[in-house]
């Protein structure tokens, strides 16, 4: 059903997409720096990469509260996420409710272990303070401009959207695995051009009960982020896609009133 019945060529895609934690991320590139350092037989050096996620300097990894860690939870998310609990309660009033994943409290084993790329790092970064081997400056074995990647597949989430689920505001999209709300994420849309964005989860919902979506990557929940703009150049580059996108309205013929008017005339 075309809304108004509209005269205007409509086009309905689905674009793919990838979604991952900033976090994995940013250990993922900590990982491999250490790795090409230790190779290269030079000191650690990592303050381009936190320059490129906008991270304190000065601070340490663990103590990095703008992308790596949860954001607080938002009156606007939080009205989002109890409408969501709401409507799948009435859609399926048998179903066991579904708890959300609490993040991990400091000092638990399980944050231990996601922290364990951070730890080694600043460990490492100490013991060549002491011996003297600190650098403000890349060494030129390996001085060239950060270039970002994904984390390894298996911190991968996939998915997919629609072009009517994007805004310059926020994305709805349909993904496997599930987020937690407020974890910042990273959506990378898998378009001939490939690009990413730096986003925050409103909600995550499991509407894979009643669902008669036919997908061969069968999602399991209704994901909703709203783009940060953490990097510079996001805005830009999603601004431009977007227009890319839109459909080419050309002379499109106008609609013919047909009710009282054809009867007036007898037709």
């Amino acid at each position: 059903m075309i809304y108004n019945k509209s005269v205007h060529p409509v086009e309905v895609k689905k674009i793919a997409i990838r979604v991952w934690s900033i976090r994995d991320e940013i250990e993922t590139a900590i990982g491999r720096r250490m790795k090409e350092c230790e190779a290269a037989g030079v000191p650690l050096f990592i303050d381009d990469i936190k320059s490129f996620y906008n991270l304190n300097l000065q601070a340490s990894l663990n103590e990095q509260a703008n992308v790596l860690q949860l954001h607080p939870k938002t009156e606007e998310m939080e009205n989002m996420a109890n409408l969501m609990e709401s409507i799948s309660e009435e859609a399926a009033p048998e179903a066991a409710p579904i708890e959300a994943a609490a993040p991990s409290p400091e000092g638990s084993p399980e944050a231990s272990a996601e922290s364990q790329t951070f730890n080694q790092a600043e460990q490492l970064m100490a013991e060549q303070n002491l011996q003297g081997l600190e650098t403000k400056k890349p060494n030129p074995i390996i001085v060239r401009p950060y270039q970002r990647q994904a984390p390894d597949l298996d911190k991968i989430c996939y998915g997919f959207t629609l072009l009517s689920d994007i805004n310059m505001d926020n994305i709805l999209s349909f993904t496997k695995d599930k987020f937690l709300q407020g974890q910042s994420v990273m959506v990378e849309f898998l378009i001939p051009q490939t690009f990413m964005m730096t986003a925050t989860v409103s909600y995550c919902h499991n509407y894979a009960l009643r669902s008669r979506i036919i997908s061969s990557t069968k999602p399991d929940y209704r994901l909703q982020c709203m783009f940060s703009y953490s990097i510079p150049g996001e805005r830009d580059t999603l601004r431009n896609f977007l227009k890319s996108i839109e459909p080419a309205l050309g002379g499109a013929s106008k609609k013919v009133k047909k009710d009282a008017e054809d009867d007036s005339l007898g037709i």
